[in-house]
C-alpha cells in the first residue's frame, strides 16, 4: 500500500498548510511552531472523518504487512478514538473479536507499572501507567502500540517500557504520521510524513 498523498499548499489566510489525501478524502493540516521548528501539525481530537479515513488506511496497511496482534496499547487520550476505530476494522477483517484495547493513562492510583516520558508537544516530564487489571490482561499478549504521531519518540519509549513491565510482546507500532527527520522504530507503520519548514 502506498503512503497517503501530501503536498504543501497555501491556505485562504495566506499561511502554509499540508494537504493530505487519505481514504479518498482531503484534509488540510496547519503548520505550527513546536520545539523551535515549523512542523506540519496533526491534531485528531474530535476529527471524525480524519480518524475514520486514517483507521481504514492503517488497518489495510497492517493487514497487507501480515502483522498479527491480540490487542492495542495506546496513550490516553487523543489516540483512543483511533485505536477503537482500528480495533473494529481489524476484528471485522480477521473474523475475530478484538473486544478490548488498553489505554496507558496519566498516572493515577492505583498504578501497577509506570513510565515517565517527554513528548514533543508537552516538553515536561509526564507519567503514564497501567493498572493491575491492565497488566494481567496484557501479560503474554502480542500487542500493537498505537499513537497519532511519532515525533521525538518519548511516548513510544514509555509505551515500550510499560509493555515490557507487563510481559507483553510488541508486534508492531502504528501511527498516522511521522515527523520529518526522526528515525522511527523499524516495525512502525505510518501513512505520511509531517514536513518541517525550517
Amino acid at each position: 500500500m502506498e503512503q497517503a498523498g501530501t503536498r504543501i499548499v497555501e491556505r485562504e489566510d495566506g499561511s502554509k498548510g499540508l494537504e493530505v489525501v487519505m481514504g479518498g478524502r482531503k484534509f488540510t493540516l496547519p503548520f505550527k511552531r513546536i520545539g523551535g521548528r515549523q512542523v506540519g501539525f496533526l491534531d485528531i481530537s474530535g476529527q471524525v472523518s480524519l480518524i475514520e479515513s486514517a483507521a481504514d488506511d492503517l488497518t489495510r496497511r497492517l493487514l497487507d504487512a501480515g502483522v498479527e496482534f491480540d490487542t492495542i496499547l495506546n496513550p490516553v487520550s487523543k489516540s483512543n478514538a483511533l485505536a477503537h476505530a482500528v480495533a473494529l476494522r481489524w476484528s471485522k477483517a480477521k473474523g475475530v473479536e478484538l473486544s478490548k484495547t488498553v489505554v496507558a493513562r496519566k498516572s493515577t492510583s492505583p498504578a501497577r507499572v509506570e513510565a515517565t516520558y517527554r513528548s514533543v508537544t508537552t516538553p515536561v516530564d509526564q507519567t503514564i501507567s497501567l493498572t493491575d487489571g491492565d497488566v494481567e490482561y496484557l501479560n503474554g499478549k502480542r500487542i500493537l502500540v498505537m499513537d497519532d504521531v511519532y515525533g521525538g519518540g518519548g511516548t513510544t519509549e514509555a509505551l515500550k517500557e510499560l509493555a515490557r513491565k507487563a510481559k507483553a510482546d510488541i508486534a508492531a507500532f502504528a501511527v498516522i504520521a511521522v515527523e520529518q527527520g526522526v528515525t522511527p522504530p523499524e516495525n512502525l507503520y505510518s501513512l505520511f510524513e509531517l514536513p518541517v519548514l525550517d
